[in-house]
């Protein structure tokens, strides 16, 4: 049998001591190394084919230098904010865990349990906007769990989350229609049923453009439509009929873009041309393939997901330990469906 190659042995051929090595490896704070005596641990290491005991690491430094990403793996929306807090992993030397979001409550008591066996060092999760389950969150303090929530929590100064300001995003797309079309913006906002009961980033979106609409001394004009799956293109078709050559027309989620487009196309109008259309998301990943390519303020996840994962890791290793909001300023992509607007009257 191949004996096992230990730090000892790792000590000895580079020659310098265990202390060295294991500072060397572990980026002891307060262990001052030179840079010949770290070349000659490194080439030892690489030598030896010598690999870390992660157990052994994990009970000394009283990390496992894993956490966990709960949210719903079928939601690309998920996947962004996942590559942001991978690229922070692999930057801080940590390891990532996804967990689904099937069987919610199950999944939560497990993660749980994770943090109590110390597999885990804290969670991220993905929620849906202004996402607040009082039960979760306080089975997370009891437990005493580094957590934080992308886009959940919004109003709750005990738990730190990532956002992105709303009514800065609607004010962004506003601004870039008016001086693209010089028309009074026209905001849609679509709803899930069965009634109204808009979620916080939406109440945001809306009252955004009010307060514009009226600091510019406009009436807003807001149309409303409930998004429940059945056919709404005589809906569609009819907002886009009575509406003026060169409206300039905002929707709150992508999907309501999308169905603008249709009606255009039913009725015979052009988008980007004598319509100009933008959404306030991007949410069905669909923008730069509509034809033309749909402007929009997007929620930048993967953005938001780095900022997340800098704040856990850094409550984990004690260096900001307080709840936080981190704000993520969101992006205003510009296509065609409003860039070649001129300005009107």
């Amino acid at each position: 049998m191949k004996k096992r190659v230990t730090s000892h042995d790792v000590a000895r051929l580079s020659g310098v001591s265990r202390g060295v090595v294991s500072a060397v490896i572990n980026g002891t704070p307060g262990i001052r190394v030179s840079e010949e005596k770290r070349q000659r641990v490194l080439e030892a290491i690489a030598e030896l084919n010598y690999t870390v005991d992660a157990q052994a690491r994990s009970m000394r430094i009283g990390r496992s230098e894993c956490i966990a990403a709960y949210g719903n793996l079928d939601n690309p929306l998920f996947l962004q904010v996942i590559q942001g807090v991978q690229q922070v992993c692999i930057e801080r030397g940590y390891h990532l865990l996804l967990y689904g979001h099937t069987k919610e409550e199950e999944r939560q008591r497990s993660l749980i349990e994770l943090y109590n066996q110390r597999r885990i060092d804290g969670l991220l999760t993905k929620d849906v906007t202004g996402y607040n389950n009082v039960e979760w969150i306080e089975r997370v303090h009891q437990a005493g769990v580094p957590y934080v929530s992308v886009e959940g929590y919004p109003e709750r100064a005990d738990v730190t989350s990532v956002l992105m300001d709303y009514e800065a995003s609607i004010r962004m797309a506003v601004e870039h229609l008016h001086t693209a079309t010089g028309r009074q913006p026209i905001y849609i906002e679509q709803y899930n049923p069965p009634v109204y009961a808009p979620n916080w980033g939406d109440v945001r979106r809306r009252s955004a453009y009010v307060a514009w609409m009226r600091e510019h001394g406009w009436e807003p004009v807001i149309h409303q439509v409930c998004d429940d799956g059945t056919d709404q293109a005589e809906w569609w078709d009819g907002l886009l009929a009575g509406c003026e050559g060169g409206a300039a027309l905002l929707t709150n989620w992508s999907s309501g873009s999308r169905h603008l487009y249709e009606a255009a196309y039913r009725l015979g109008r052009y988008v980007g041309s004598d319509l100009y259309v933008m959404a306030a998301d991007n949410t069905q990943h669909v923008n730069d393939y509509l034809v033309p390519p749909l402007s929009a303020v997007e929620v930048p996840y993967l953005e938001m997901g780095r900022a997340g994962a800098v704040r856990l890791l850094d409550m984990i290793e004690a260096q900001q330990p307080e709840p936080a909001k981190l704000w993520v300023p969101p992006a205003l992509c510009v296509r065609a469906s409003t860039a070649s607007a001129g300005s009107g009257g």
